[in-house]
């Protein structure tokens, strides 16, 4: 990872790490962190506007070496469920769909 700017800072008393490039945070905990808590970190780091999501990989594919809880933040527009259900219509996973299939 040379080059790029990683950030230090301490939240909670855990760890946390960001690649600013990458849009990567990552959080090195004891195990007693909680969901609010990455929330709020999040939210600290990003603002109260970004989306962000952590990846659950196929069994296959896990590395569980430590305990770090990883998110990597969405770029504008990207998608996300719509939690609370007050998206426009036109965005939504099925509309998605549909237009990607449009022109084929």
């Amino acid at each position: 990872m040379s080059g790029r700017e990683i950030r230090e800072m301490s939240f909670y008393g855990f760890r946390a790490h960001l690649d600013v490039e990458l849009g990567h945070l990552w959080v090195d905990h004891d195990g007693t962190i909680t969901w609010d808590q990455l929330q709020a970190i999040k939210c600290s780091v990003w603002g109260n506007g970004a989306a962000a999501v952590e990846v659950y990989p196929p069994k296959s594919q896990i590395v569980n070496s430590r305990n770090t809880r990883h998110l990597w933040r969405l770029g504008e527009g990207e998608f996300f469920p719509d939690l609370l259900g007050d998206r426009p219509k036109k965005d939504t996973l099925q509309s998605r769909y549909e237009r990607a299939w449009a022109g084929v």
